[in-house]
């Protein structure tokens, strides 16, 4: 449990986690550093290999062995055993700055945000150790013109009511990625509503290790939630989606004939602004990856 007792709402965190006890500590260590700590803590772990991880925290952080196979299962199972009025979620290799729980937290419960159901608050996206803006969540979103793309929700940068997580259903757990995007339009559908803190207060770290944002893994979840939303896409959605597909399947170590096959199809299935961005960021020598 953390040293201080909460100064706001009671908020518990739950940490997904999988088979990467290196980059664990850092998020923990966010967590118990956040200026209103949370009431708990609950690690949950679908490997065993966090066990030692969380022993070295001396008792503050509650350890969970869990047998799912996704971190939308592995969420649920923490959430379910939250006793809090608030639920937050940090992804094992993301951080909060000290502010975020207090801040949203805050603006979830301010007296004129009575029927707000969550928060957000805005992301920076880190790769090789150079920081670049991330998601930021506009105030005013529309389910369907969002399905292929998520417009800044993560499954690490919002406070949500814990009843309005469980009239959800939680998090989708069939799918292996875009279960953010999934869980922020049915809560759109459900009528759910949201507030923003428009500051960047999260940090998604694309190490390599382990990510989601290439391979076929991510090619095969991508599939599964065009599949889950078919008859709402439409044509346009339908090919950023199929797009996304073909740019997880070029990853390294795979013959070079398949790579330049899958970036062809890319090329076929982009946008004109998707092209004229692949061409900008190559001009500016930046690195363009799918998250």
């Amino acid at each position: 449990m953390p040293d201080a007792a909460p100064s706001g709402p009671a908020v518990t965190c739950v940490v997904p986690t999988h088979d990467r006890p290196e980059l664990l500590p850092r998020a923990l260590r966010s967590v118990l550093a956040q200026t209103s700590p949370p009431a708990s803590v609950i690690v949950v772990d679908d490997t065993g290999s966090a066990r030692p991880v969380v022993d070295a925290f001396d008792g503050r952080i509650r350890y969970v062995r869990s047998w799912s196979s996704t971190a939308g299962a592995s969420r649920n199972l923490g959430a379910a055993l939250a006793e809090t009025p608030l639920l937050a979620f940090l992804d094992d290799d993301d951080t909060w700055h000290p502010t975020f729980l207090a801040r949203c937290a805050a603006e979830l419960t301010r007296p004129d945000q009575s029927t707000v159901d969550f928060v957000a608050a805005w992301t920076w996206r880190c790769r090789a150790g150079h920081r670049r803006p991330g998601g930021s969540l506009p105030p005013l979103v529309s389910p369907d013109d969002w399905l292929h793309r998520n417009p800044g929700l993560t499954g690490s940068n919002f406070v949500v009511r814990a009843g309005a997580f469980r009239r959800l259903g939680g998090f989708d757990a069939t799918l292996p990625v875009n279960n953010d995007l999934d869980l922020f339009v049915r809560a759109l559908d459900l009528g759910l509503r949201y507030a923003v803190v428009p500051e960047r207060l999260v940090v998604q770290y694309r190490t390599g290790c382990g990510d989601l944002s290439r391979g076929p893994g991510r090619a095969s979840g991508l599939a599964g939630y065009r599949d889950k939303y078919r008859d709402r896409l439409t044509v346009s959605q339908r090919r950023f989606l199929r797009r996304e597909q073909y740019v997880a399947l070029r990853f390294p170590d795979q013959l070079r004939r398949r790579r330049l096959a899958y970036a062809l199809l890319g090329w076929l299935n982009a946008t004109p602004r998707q092209c004229v961005e692949v061409v900008r960021h190559r001009l500016n020598g930046a690195t363009l990856y799918s998250d």
